[in-house]
């Protein structure tokens, strides 16, 4: 667990600073936190509890709102005491804006995850993310972004203090996992929030073309629905957010994550899917193919492609390409933290 005392950690430190409490950000920094851990000085900055075992300041900001702003000097009070080697935020964080000017007295980093706002997102966030690059070109010094692809979305200006490096794997949150069913239809996860980029129309249009006798899908996740999908039997519906204690439940009851995203830059529910040793079927978008390998731990498609969609999951229903693709997930899941905190660690001196 991490500790609440006042901090001890040495100027050699790192602080780390996420402050969304769920989801997919809360999944990326307790798993870059477990890497970083054994061979990095790290004191943890969250809203939300940790059994990382490092130091660490739990605090009540809301990212986005206002709110127990008096935070802001506890993280503040806490950096100048401990004037750490580098400062590393993890994505956007509006709330904490008010501290770029002090960040940019330290080796400040930032990760982010989309260089452009998704397809659908409001006109306050598409200018929120336009003031957030430049304020980020102002103040903080690095930016480490985990694709090429996502790099070349930044502006001109920026591409200079972005330094590509991998994404962590996920397997910490994958100690729970079971093999998939071996009785019943092959069923294919469609997991997150019910977002239009997400393309599920697409994939609902390709169970439309497959045997429901064979196949089955599973969504889970927050956000409207067509009323139809309710009244399709092979169709299972688990309609609001998933807490984290329960991944195990969702993703153990499927054999395939699918991602039929129409517009992406990368997508965590792929590495959550590895972790728990499923392959994934996804559309060639954003740096989706740089993560997913085609016939090897999943299986690539063209976006808005029903047809495409339906052939690879009869594919992947195959046993025996089902259990080579399985194989080759798990033999990726040797833990790549060895290489994630080599290069931060690199990142963090320099």
């Amino acid at each position: 667990m991490p500790t609440e005392s006042s901090p001890s950690v040495s100027t050699s430190s790192v602080i780390y600073i996420n402050l969304w409490a769920q989801g997919g950000m809360k999944h990326y920094s307790e798993a870059l936190v477990h890497a970083l851990a054994p061979g990095c000085r790290l004191f943890y900055i969250r809203n939300y509890e940790s059994d990382q075992p490092v130091e660490g300041l739990r605090v009540h900001l809301d990212p986005m709102r206002p709110r127990h702003l008096g935070d802001l000097w506890r993280i503040a009070r806490t950096i100048l005491q401990l004037r750490p080697r580098a400062v590393h935020l993890n994505s956007e964080l509006p709330v904490l804006l008010p501290l770029f000017p002090l960040f940019a007295l330290f080796n400040s980093v930032i990760t982010l995850h989309d260089a452009v706002p998704h397809e659908g997102e409001s006109l306050a966030k598409r200018m929120f993310m336009r003031l957030h690059l430049l304020l980020i070109f102002l103040f903080i010094r690095k930016v480490i972004v985990h694709s090429p692809v996502i790099r070349e979305q930044l502006p001109p200006w920026l591409r200079g203090k972005a330094h590509v490096l991998p994404l962590i794997n996920f397997n910490l949150w994958g100690r729970n996992r079971q093999s998939p069913p071996k009785d019943g239809p092959f069923t294919a996860l469609f997991f997150g929030r019910l977002l239009p980029y997400k393309g599920l129309d697409y994939l609902l249009a390709a169970f439309r073309l497959l045997d429901p006798a064979k196949f089955s899908l599973l969504i889970a996740g927050e956000g409207d629905l067509p009323p139809e999908v309710f009244q399709t039997p092979n169709i299972r519906v688990i309609q609001r957010f998933i807490a984290d204690e329960e991944l195990p439940m969702v993703f153990n009851q499927a054999h395939v994550a699918a991602l039929p995203y129409v517009a992406a830059s990368q997508s965590g529910v792929a590495f959550l899917a590895f972790a728990f040793e499923r392959p994934v079927i996804s559309t060639r978008v954003g740096a989706l193919a740089e993560v997913i390998t085609d016939d090897v731990n999943g299986f690539l498609v063209e976006p808005r492609s029903p047809e495409q969609l339906a052939a690879a999951l009869e594919r992947l229903a195959e046993p025996a390409t089902f259990t080579r693709l399985v194989e080759n997930v798990r033999r990726q899941n040797v833990s790549a933290d060895e290489e994630i905190r080599a290069k931060l660690t690199e990142l963090y001196a320099t």
